[in-house]
């Protein structure tokens, strides 16, 4: 039982279970009829993808965790090296299996995922904004490919997944910024250039919290376009965005520790209630 608690922790778990809910919103946003077994194979690859990007990347990371996450499964020696890199390699394996019974767009959309999570974790995350941005890009993909799952053309079309894709870019954005505030110093150490590091934690709050401005007032645009309703509305930007807003600021005036660990499970906490809002769009 431990062994499976602590496999959990290396591909964090709840990541993997929100990267899957997005498929699934994807899926449900694109539908004209209920259809469930591709969408179901879409969200279980995704998950997969997620487990193999988050062992490949405490795999690299082992180093600067001891200083910035000395809990974690790997630097504690819970888990072997080897087992993560077979948890890796297994998890991509089945990732491009489950996606070839999608369809061609799903495999396309896998693989480019594995080809970004490999060009992060390779280089890209220690550049300052780079590895933000792919992380990001990725947070995005997963409500379009649920939307592939169903129709890779739908997909495309407004009002659909591509709107929570833009939301989940931004959003992820935000706290891939507030991340690196936290992890600094072990980032220093490994030779990191992340934002906070190249220009400095004020300059990185600052674009955290004009991104997550901008994003508060997308959010509104589904509503006033008229494609969300009232339950979208209250909690996307009453339960969310303004309450995640504030917190942001405050952390932005006292960049501590303690507040950016706070911002991050903020955002954290945001993501999954974003969530719950466009089920009700």
């Amino acid at each position: 039982m431990q062994r499976l608690w602590d496999t959990l922790r290396l591909v964090r778990a709840i990541n993997c279970g929100l990267a899957a809910a997005g498929v699934v919103v994807g899926a449900y946003m694109t539908w004209v009829e209920p259809t469930y077994l591709k969408p179901i194979l879409a969200a279980l690859s995704t998950m997969l993808v997620c487990a193999a990007g988050n062992a490949m990347n405490d795999l690299l990371d082992i180093r600067s965790d001891r200083m910035n996450h000395p809990e974690r499964v790997l630097v504690t020696g819970a888990l072997s090296k080897q087992f993560a890199k077979a948890l890796a390699s297994g998890s991509a394996a089945a990732a491009l299996v489950l996606a070839v019974f999608v369809n061609i767009d799903m495999l396309v959309a896998t693989a480019v995922a594995m080809l970004l999570l490999a060009t992060y974790n390779l280089g890209l995350k220690n550049l300052p904004v780079a590895g933000n941005v792919v992380v990001a890009i990725l947070g995005g993909m997963t409500f379009l490919v649920g939307g592939m799952a169903v129709d890779p053309i739908l997909v495309w079309v407004l009002p659909g997944p591509l709107i929570p894709a833009v939301f989940a870019v931004f959003f992820h954005l935000v706290r891939e910024i507030v991340k690196d505030a936290h992890d600094m110093e072990g980032d220093r150490v490994v030779g990191s250039s992340s934002l906070p590091l190249t220009f400095g934690v004020g300059a990185s709050m600052t674009v955290a919290l004009v991104l997550f401005a901008v994003l508060t007032l997308l959010t509104i645009w589904p509503v006033a376009e008229g494609w969300f309703g009232l339950y979208y509305k209250i909690i996307a930007v009453y339960v969310v965005d303004l309450p995640v807003l504030a917190i942001l600021i405050f952390v932005w005036g006292n960049p501590t520790l303690k507040m950016l660990s706070i911002g991050s499970a903020a955002l954290k906490v945001g993501m999954a209630l974003g969530v719950v809002a466009l089920l009700f769009a």
